[in-house]
């Protein structure tokens, strides 16, 4: 009996976070004519059932974007470049649909990593490659590099913070159609971004818990983006409900009047804050504050550099690095590629100012 009412809450919960999703993750059926001025549904075979809808009105969460709608993808030309031991100085393009992804080389019973970056950045960056070719040296997997510099172009940050929505959706499509193509597991993928491309991925894991009832293995948030999030509910920001695992490596978690651009709170079930999490050592001192949002381009070149620390402690840690919490060697919750799921609470790393930081 106590069994079964253990089960029975399960069954509860799942089914209340099933419906919060699906308040907040709409199909256009029934959905296209209602409060259109502050909603936009978009017709695409990149996207969940063919068809979503994306509000932003109060009655919703979403209103961080400050009254911009997400574009649909036939104005965002997402791109998304495969790699795995087999190609890996020449991508392969894939597309949502399983008649697309049939003739692709990606293989199920591999291990899949997604990465995407954040604003004004593209794919495939240099560190994007770097990654990449770091995670084919430890394994055959396939990994997917996510471009979507269009919707992340600037100067409009809040554009780009609305487009996150439908490259999340449009990732939740593609890992449907290889589960249902090729068998993937969900529990075997792992999602990695950075920036703004922390909180697509925590999207991709939500459309695939909606649509399935299933959780994706992992979701990395490398310096998840603040402005805009960290003061939202879980539904608009990457969250540790969104993976079975989810940990987060904070670099420039500071307030943007003071120069950060990451977010400042735990969000996931383990949550790295190296050398303090605030301002990382080597870097100059970041001082242009909430006025780099007026010209991030200059700040992102210049100003960012503990905003971007995140990607080289990540990649350094496939191979070539253990940042352990201090006094505590060996320790399995090493920040990082290698950290274990078992993982939970904050965690304060220490790194050295000089490549590779270990």
């Amino acid at each position: 009996m106590k069994m079964l009412k253990i089960f029975g809450l399960v069954i509860f919960f799942l089914s209340a976070s099933h419906a919060a999703l699906n308040h907040h993750f709409m199909d256009c059926d029934g959905n296209e004519n209602t409060g259109s001025i502050l909603r936009v549904c978009c017709d695409s075979d990149m996207l969940p059932k063919g068809c979503q809808c994306f509000d932003i009105s109060p009655r919703t969460d979403f209103t961080n974007s400050m009254y911009h709608k997400p574009e649909c993808p036939e104005n965002l030309n997402i791109q998304f470049f495969f790699y795995d031991r087999a190609h890996t100085e020449t991508s392969v393009k894939i597309s949502a649909g399983q008649g697309n992804i049939a003739q692709t080389p990606f293989n199920g019973a591999r291990k899949t990593m997604f990465i995407a970056h954040g604003f004004i950045d593209y794919g495939p960056a240099p560190w994007m490659l770097a990654m990449k070719d770091e995670l084919l040296a430890v394994e055959d997997m396939n990994v997917i590099l996510v471009d979507w510099q269009n919707g992340a172009a600037g100067p409009n940050y809040y554009q780009a913070v609305a487009n996150t929505r439908t490259v999340g959706a449009m990732i939740g499509r593609l890992l449907e159609d290889f589960n249902a193509h090729f068998g993937m597991p969900f529990e075997k993928v792992h999602l990695a971004g950075h920036s703004l491309g922390s909180h697509i991925m925590g999207y991709a894991g939500k459309e695939v818990f909606r649509l399935t009832g299933q959780k994706i293995g992992r979701i990395t948030g490398l310096d998840p983006a603040g402005p805009a999030f960290e003061s939202y509910t879980r539904f608009v920001r990457l969250d540790a409900e969104d993976a079975r695992f989810v940990d987060i490596i904070h670099t420039d978690a500071e307030s943007l009047i003071s120069s950060g651009f990451g977010t400042r709170y735990s969000i996931g079930h383990a949550d790295f804050y190296p050398n303090g999490g605030k301002h990382q050592p080597g870097c100059p001192e970041e001082t242009l504050g909430i006025l780099s949002m007026l010209s991030f381009e200059d700040e992102y070149s210049t100003g960012a550099c503990s905003h971007l620390r995140a990607l080289d402690l990540f990649t350094n840690s496939i191979r070539k690095c253990r940042f352990d919490p201090p006094g505590i060697t060996g320790s399995p919750c090493n920040m990082g590629f290698n950290a274990d799921s078992s993982c939970r609470g904050d965690y304060y790393p220490e790194t050295t100012s000089v490549q590779p930081y270990c």
